[in-house]
């Protein structure tokens, strides 16, 4: 891994007159990667043969031919004939889960080839409150990759029935929303207080949704009568609680986004995947994520890389798995044109692969720089 600070990433509009030339011809890229075949999670498809160039930390040129891009300062990758596929995407999870902070949980997903995180720090919320979160946000923000944060919705999770050392509301999430690395509301878990109208839940979601983010859903619930209903129509716009096939129809035909999850607890998968492989169903409404990892299973097992693989074991076709961590992460929050793609633009989030099934990470680049080669 890197041990020199990241610069900071200029924005597209930003970068935008030097990846124009860079593209062109007229100014030498800062990175070129040879030889490497190119998951395009747009369309679907492997382009072999192809070349990637990289400036500012972003995508400049995607396609057969990179040459003009290549300057005598120019670091040339040969990526040996190996898969080059988006840095990977966790659309839900906890970091105090792993016990960690943001930056050693970052330290442990990359060398598997996570560079986005979607994190909701509840944990700490329900402790610290309000200042707790912020500890959390500004700690994701200083890293080298994207870990945005959900502002915690519930805390306490279960009004009533708990008793934590800080309480958050509607004030609390509105302030929120403004800090830079806010993607939206954190999972909504008090489901019933939504169903039943609850006006301190209804003011969260719409300070969320009045500044245009996305709010996290949590129905932890086998009833998909009226229930279910009033719940979506309260504004979460995801769920990652779902246990069976059906509870994945139900929210995808919802108009939600179902999140299927692996992590050290969770196994809802292989219950769900069917809806895609044998239902059929819109594979770009599917997202991947692990939910909870405990530190233990990140050393021993991996992150998203292990999701990833179990979902094509059981019966996912590769380019899908990999979209649904991916591309359908980044579209879900908003940031297709910012991550989960390897196209002109974009953070030039990039892992290399030797196999798209057993999805072995050979090398980890994000943000244009080399964080991890196999694992170290």
């Amino acid at each position: 891994m890197i041990k020199t600070p990241t610069p900071p990433l200029k924005s597209w509009p930003d970068a935008a007159a030097r990846l124009v030339a860079v593209a062109a011809g007229r100014s030498p890229a800062d990175l070129v990667i040879t030889n490497c075949q190119w998951v395009n999670v747009h369309s679907r498809e492997v382009l072999p043969d192809s070349q990637i160039a990289i400036a500012d930390g972003r995508f400049a040129y995607c396609g057969p031919d990179a040459s003009h891009c290549i300057g005598p300062k120019t670091e040339i990758i040969d990526a040996g004939g190996m898969f080059a596929i988006p840095g990977l995407c966790d659309g839900h999870m906890h970091i105090e889960s792993g016990m960690l902070t943001p930056g050693q949980f970052a330290r442990a997903v990359i060398p598997h080839g996570t560079t986005s995180m979607f994190t909701d720090p509840h944990e700490i919320a329900n402790v610290l409150g309000l200042y707790g979160v912020r500890l959390m946000h500004d700690d994701a923000m200083m890293q080298p990759v994207n870990i945005y944060t959900q502002m915690p919705s519930c805390a306490p999770s279960a009004p009533g029935l708990e008793t934590t050392g800080h309480e958050l509301g509607p004030d609390e999430v509105e302030q929120a929303m403004a800090w830079p690395g806010i993607i939206g509301l954190g999972e909504m878990m008090n489901f019933p207080g939504v169903v039943n109208g609850d006006p301190k839940m209804l003011a969260e979601i719409a300070a969320t949704q009045r500044a245009g983010k996305t709010v996290g859903g949590h129905y932890a619930s086998p009833d998909l009568g009226p229930a279910f209903s009033a719940y979506v129509a309260g504004g979460p716009a995801d769920d990652h609680e779902g246990t069976q096939e059906a509870d994945a129809i139900a929210r995808v035909r919802q108009g939600m986004r179902a999140m299927l999850r692996l992590g050290s607890a969770w196994y809802d998968v292989k219950a769900q995947i069917t809806a895609i492989t044998e239902k059929g169903l819109d594979s770009r409404n599917f997202i991947l994520c692990t939910d909870d990892c405990h530190s233990g299973t990140l050393v021993n097992e991996g992150h998203m890389n292990r999701v990833v693989r179990h979902a094509i074991d059981c019966g996912c076709d590769p380019l899908v798995a990999l979209q649904m961590a991916t591309i359908n992460t980044a579209t879900h929050f908003g940031l297709e044109r910012e991550i989960g793609s390897i196209t002109p633009g974009r953070r030039a989030d990039v892992v290399l692969t030797s196999d798209l099934r057993t999805l072995p990470i050979h090398r980890v680049i994000a943000r244009g720089r080399t964080l991890a080669i196999d694992g170290v």
